[in-house]
């Protein structure tokens, strides 16, 4: 049985502030089927048929004495600290949890869940209160081996050593990563990746600054020392280009939508909302319900921010109840507090898509909605 050394990894936060999320299971990661002659690759879903692999969260320290919190609005337990991973149930808004840690970034809490097998679960830190004065202890993260390397461009992270292999995810130029090994011709690198099966993930080698690559083990597809290797410098490799691989498909709808809160002046009056959409292949759109109030008038005023990145832009539309609202105005990506009036009383569910273009469109994305009073 092959064994891997527990690594650090940097976590992904996706989250979305004054919100109630609802839980989105994992869909089929669409992609290519690797050769024959290599291990299947890993598939990942986050859809209405079961994951065949979830995303693990980090292995639990021994458990401090738990912190009591209290819960501002309705919200999913997780299976790690990012949205990213599965939803394992849902506690209302009142209820009170018992913190046993925090994430690195202090953004998500682990509590005892006694719903599930290993007694624990994450929830977002934001919807949580604590009393005053309380700090929740940071979850032990291992000393690295100290083989890392810097992203130069912007990469696929696959689950095995070549092309073939799922996209299991992106990562960023600058991104410093944890090298743990490299395949035979040292043309890819495995690190330390959450998502990735056991923990572990696959990059190439172009793209990755680094002085440890002489000393990092020659390893197989399934993560395997090869017997007989030694390791040495990095191969002379032919100059390749960086592939944008789909987003996610967390499989959301205007009936399900990723997000959903209702605005009140006494409660939440803001949501912020990061995403990752793709077409034609991924994450084909994400969906964010609001409810919007006034006080004594009919229409609310709300001011919409909205941030992309990537290689394309995205076409957003609003509805109400399936139908489209017309003569609302219009929002961009690029788009900065701008003012937009909407009636009052009835949900509403902005779609956000990838404008159609040539080849794979790939948009991350920050919306942010503010209901003023």
């Amino acid at each position: 049985m092959k064994r891997f050394l527990l690594v650090p990894a940097v976590m992904l936060l996706l989250t979305a502030g004054c919100i109630t999320l609802r839980p989105v299971t994992n869909m089929p990661q669409s992609g290519t089927t690797a050769a024959s002659a290599s291990p299947p690759p890993t598939q990942y879903s986050t859809g209405t048929s079961a994951a065949t692999d979830t995303p693990q969260p980090p292995a639990a320290t021994a458990t401090p004495v738990p912190i009591d919190g209290t819960l501002t609005i309705k919200v999913n337990v997780r299976s790690g600290p990012a949205t990213s991973y599965a939803a394992l149930g849902q506690l209302d808004a009142g209820g009170k949890v018992q913190i046993t840690l925090k994430d690195a970034t202090g953004s998500w809490y682990q509590i005892l869940y006694p719903a599930t097998p290993g007694g624990i679960g994450w929830v977002s830190a934001q919807y949580v209160t604590l009393a005053a004065g309380v700090q929740v202890p940071l979850a032990a993260t291992p000393t690295p081996s100290g083989s890392q390397g810097r992203v130069l461009q912007i990469i696929n992270v696959r689950s095995g050593p070549g092309t073939t292999y799922d996209s299991l995810g992106m990562l960023q130029p600058n991104t410093t990563v944890a090298l743990t090994g490299k395949d035979a011709s040292a043309s890819w690198f495995q690190i330390s990746y959450p998502k990735g099966p056991g923990g572990y993930a696959w990059v190439t080698s172009q793209y990755i600054q680094t002085d440890a690559s002489g000393n990092l083990p020659v390893l197989d597809a399934y993560g395997t020392p090869v017997p007989g290797s030694t390791t040495g410098p990095l191969a002379s490799q032919p100059a390749a280009t960086a592939t944008v691989g789909p987003a996610f498909d967390n499989g959301d709808s205007a009936a399900n939508p990723a997000v959903q809160v209702t605005f009140s002046a006494s409660g939440t009056r803001q949501i912020t909302y990061s995403g990752q959409v793709s077409a034609p292949a991924g994450n084909p759109e994400d969906w964010v319900e609001f409810t919007p109030f006034a006080i004594n008038v009919n229409d609310a005023m709300l001011v919409f921010s909205l941030t992309c990145t990537g290689n394309g832009t995205l076409t957003v539309t609003l509805e109400k109840a399936g139908s489209p609202v017309t003569g609302w105005g219009t929002l961009a990506c690029g788009d900065q507090n701008k003012l937009i009036t909407l009636p009052v009383g009835h949900p509403l569910e902005i779609e956000l898509a990838p404008t159609p273009g040539q080849g794979l469109q790939l948009v991350n994305y920050v919306l942010t909605v503010e209901n003023m009073p």
